[in-house]
């Protein structure tokens, strides 16, 4: 019988159709089989440390390492600001995510790298593990140095899929403090895309079956080591300390890979790597191999960004007053919704301006009560005003001898809103006249960067009794911002 030709045209259209869809689909398995599995690595690198394991002999071992097993995405802890610049060198076709823990470029980096040709960030954030986790350096559960965790949203550019990265370093000496971190990342976790899988990666300073690890893994997380289908140095630890190989065998496993569902976990290794007897670091790096079985391929941003705020602002500087700077000032704002005790605070001059707020280049002056610190609570909205009292000149200078320098109101600035630091060397104090650079800085007691400036680099910004005021900082900077130089002082008035 002879077919129609519009009929044999139908089904040669039909027959072309659906061995194209054919071809595609196979062609989409295929895709998605080859992208091959995503190697996930967790790298505590010692921070650069003066001791005799320095950072120059360990960086060209921690290169070789990591290009040698060549993880897509690392999540590192204790990196200062020179380290990462130094992996950024060395690590070609990688890039970086990350803030120093004191704001900026200061303190210990949670930075995640992550292989440019396999992952593409799509949106990425940072807290601090406090009970103000948008307050930069923020430390209240009994931890002396401030912890936080950076995380990052990636898509895999081989299949589409998208997955959340969290990075953090949980406190080495208070366990109240690794707990309730925990359970704040866990918090910080519901805002996440249920729908897209989550990785962690952190040292964790505590091992597993501890109350910080039970947090984590009843809240639907699961350790890769435990899941993995292969386990590489299974009976290693992950603390060495540079001197025992084990680890402290596999009771020591303090750096961990977490992850939720939706990750499938091929292998789990603990990195032994050293070079003619010199580690990278006092820990054994961590890595798991998985692939992501669910396929959210969503680009959009899928977590609402809160802004960040450092807990103290300095508003106004007078490094340069009448009589040698015997009245010289430091301005503090309390921007927060909280009262602080500045009891132990520290003002930091430093002096290095190559080095702008290294504590080796400085002096330092603490706030305590006394006849001009009569009152050190400082609340929510509130300023108060630090005198830099230099000896042997004016220990003994009054408060109405320093309104009467500013021609100030005794009933706009009370003695309540009135500190002062006692400098201990003679004449010692703030350098209003050099031009190559000043930084003064505000301290915690245990010493943590909160908020500093910068001034007269290059040229002076004040003249004698002349002042130079400050606004907020950048995001995710704890510099202040400055705003006008040369001004008439207005010590404790907005």
């Amino acid at each position: 019988m002879r077919i129609p030709k519009i009929t044999s045209l139908f089904m040669m259209l039909t027959f072309l159709t659906t061995a194209s869809l054919s071809a595609s689909g196979e062609m989409g398995i295929t895709a998605e089989a080859s992208s091959g599995p995503l190697k996930v690595m967790s790298f505590n690198l010692r921070y650069a440390a003066n001791d005799s394991q320095p950072w120059e002999n360990r960086r060209p071992v921690t290169r070789n390492l990591i290009l040698e097993h060549q993880p897509d995405v690392i999540g590192t802890q204790e990196g200062l600001h020179r380290q990462i610049v130094d992996l950024e060198n060395d690590l070609p076709g990688y890039d970086r995510i990350g803030v120093g823990r004191e704001g900026g470029s200061l303190g210990e980096y949670m930075a995640i790298f992550y292989n440019t040709e396999r992952l593409r960030p799509l949106e990425q954030s940072h807290f601090w593990l406090s009970d103000t986790p948008q307050t930069i350096s923020s430390a209240s559960w009994g931890n002396q140095i401030p912890r936080m965790a950076t995380w990052v949203r990636f898509q895999d550019l081989r299949n589409g899929k998208t997955f959340y990265m969290v990075n953090t370093h949980l406190d080495h000496q208070s366990e109240v403090s690794r707990q309730k971190s925990a359970a704040l990342i866990v918090d910080k976790m519901k805002a996440f895309d249920p729908d897209i899988p989550v990785v962690i990666t952190g040292d964790f300073n505590t091992l597993p079956g501890s109350d910080t690890y039970s947090i984590f893994t009843s809240n639907g997380l699961s350790d890769a080591h435990v899941t993995a289908k292969k386990r590489t140095n299974d009976d290693l630890g992950t603390f060495h300390n540079y001197k025992d190989p084990t680890g402290g065998g596999s009771g020591n496993r303090i750096d961990w890979i977490l992850h939720g569902q939706g990750w499938n976990v091929l292998h789990s290794e603990i990195i032994n790597y050293k070079e003619n007897g010199q580690y990278p670091s006092d820990h054994y790096p961590v890595m798991m191999k998985g692939t992501l079985q669910q396929s959210n391929k969503t680009t959009g941003e899928t977590v609402p960004k809160q802004p960040f705020t450092t807990a103290l602002h300095i508003t106004e500087v007078v490094a340069n007053s009448n009589e040698q700077g015997n009245y010289n000032y430091v301005e503090i704002y309390n921007p927060t919704n909280r009262e602080i005790d500045l009891e132990g605070y520290q003002i930091y001059y430093y002096y290095d301006p190559a080095l702008p707020f290294d504590k080796s280049k400085s002096n330092r002056w603490t706030i305590t009560k006394g006849r001009y610190s009569i009152n050190t609570l400082i609340g929510p909205n509130e300023t108060k005003v630090v005198w830099i009292k230099k000896q042997p000149c004016c220990y003994d200078l009054s408060l109405e001898q320093f309104l009467a320098n500013y021609h100030a109101d005794g009933d706009k600035l009370l003695p309540s809103q009135v500190l002062a630091v006692f400098t201990p060397g003679s004449n010692q104090g703030l350098n209003g006249t050099s031009t190559n650079g000043r930084s003064l800085g505000i301290s915690s007691p245990s010493g943590t960067h909160l908020v500093g400036v910068q001034f007269n680099s290059g040229q002076l910004d004040a003249g004698v009794n002349e002042s130079i005021t400050y606004q907020e900082p950048a995001p995710l900077m704890s510099s202040m911002q400055k705003k006008d130089t040369f001004q008439r002082p207005s010590p404790g008035q907005p």
